[in-house]
């Protein structure tokens, strides 16, 4: 994780300098750390740069990304543009031993329908469409472009928790394989005081290519707010079927402009 670390600390100083009038500008809503995405667009005319490391141990690989870029500019106030870029990966398995960039990626947001932040039965909804690019390395490169859509939904349950939730589909590769990779999520987030958050979250993903297979994750981490446009953040968790035994964890930082 030495080269993610050094990457965010240089990210971190070149993000940290405040903005005037920071007491009338809104808090960052990211899409980190957890695998939830949140249903609300970022602010017509910004942009926001999302950016992470992360260490992976499962199935006898062990993997480390770093950089994990999402770049997210509001081109109207219910839809962004997205594009992932910029993530570099490591990975080993017994002697085997491969790295290079990973694919990239291009999508929206839209914002469908606004909950308030009153406690409501009816939630925040968002969508995100979007599709993988055959960009990357060699070893981590598709042979094609993969889509993806993901239905996504929040509820404010008080001034300190909400709950997010999202349904996705997917088109993924195994080998010569192409198949729909479903997957779906539950994150818990709570507002510990005016800086700090933290969540809890449980996430699957289930897939049939010769047989039907399911992974299954349980996480949790904490956010700290510098400023409202700048955010750090770590996580960490562990897979939870008897399937495989897994364990994650990582850190980023967040800034918007």
């Amino acid at each position: 994780m030495r080269h993610a670390a050094t990457l965010l600390l240089l990210l971190s100083a070149a993000c940290a300098h405040p903005t005037p009038g920071a007491a009338d500008v809104s808090p960052i809503i990211t899409d980190r750390p957890d695998f939830t995405e949140s249903a609300v667009t970022v602010p017509r005319r910004s942009t926001q740069v999302e950016m992470g490391a992360t260490y992976n141990r499962e199935e006898g690989v062990t993997s480390v990304s770093s950089g994990e870029t999402l770049i997210r500019q509001g081109l109207t106030d219910r839809v962004e543009l997205r594009v992932t870029a910029v993530s570099y990966a490591m990975e080993r398995a017994e002697a085997l031993r491969s790295q290079g960039l990973e694919d990239a990626g291009l999508g929206f947001k839209f914002a469908l329908h606004d909950g308030g932040d009153a406690p409501s039965l009816i939630p925040t909804v968002g969508l995100i469409v979007g599709t993988s690019l055959p960009t990357g390395a060699s070893a981590f490169r598709a042979n094609r472009a993969l889509p993806e859509a993901k239905l996504l939904t929040a509820w404010t349950l008080n001034d300190r928790v909400g709950f997010a939730s999202n349904l996705n589909w997917a088109r993924a590769e195994a080998g010569p394989i192409v198949h729909d990779e479903f997957s779906g999520s539950g994150s818990f987030a709570f507002s510990i005081s005016d800086r700090v958050g933290a969540y809890a979250e449980y996430f699957a993903f289930g897939q049939r290519t010769t047989a039907w297979e399911h992974r299954e994750y349980v996480n949790g981490g904490f956010t700290y707010l510098f400023h409202p446009t700048f955010q750090l953040d770590v996580r960490a968790g562990v897979r939870t079927d008897r399937a495989a035994d897994g364990v994650f964890y990582g850190l980023g930082v967040s800034r918007r402009f």
